[in-house]
């Protein structure tokens, strides 16, 4: 696998404007954990659809790129509460328990300390993609709007 590193110099927060998922850049019936960076610098960090037990979905709020380091400061998260566990359903869903019938809110973050993650831009395959701590995410869409839930 061609691996080319980039300056950070060479990427404004205009060029991390988009939707980066995790491990791949292929799309399929549902997302992985994802990243979604707009230009007002506002982020929203998706957990995976496949996973129907999670009880936190999203993490909603701002960011800035400096250097080699994305700042993020969490403003809300999207929480699951209630609900049952029940058998999940044969070929349309990932794991054979999953949680049903939960009750989705809005939670305000009361902690808002910086999270301060090492970050790392490079070109897969001619993919754009980038490294946050021992994690890579694909550009999958210069539009953060894509497909949004």
């Amino acid at each position: 696998m061609l691996l080319v590193n980039i300056s950070s110099a060479q990427v404004s927060n205009n060029k991390l404007i988009g939707v980066w998922q995790i491990n791949t850049p292929q799309l399929a019936d549902a997302w992985l954990n994802t990243y979604r960076f707009f230009n007002d610098g506002t982020f929203k960090y998706a957990f995976n659809q496949y996973d129907d037990s999670g009880r936190i979905l999203a993490i909603k709020g701002t960011y800035k790129i400096k250097n080699d380091t994305l700042t993020l400061i969490v403003k809300t998260r999207t929480e699951r509460i209630g609900g049952n566990i029940v058998q999940g359903g044969m070929g349309s869903q990932q794991n054979e328990l999953v949680l049903d019938g939960a009750r989705i809110i809005e939670v305000k973050q009361t902690d808002h300390t910086p999270i301060v993650i090492p970050v790392k831009f490079a070109l897969k395959k001619d993919v754009r993609a980038i490294t946050l701590q021992n994690n890579t995410y694909y550009l999958v869409s210069t539009d953060p709007h894509k497909e949004e839930n």
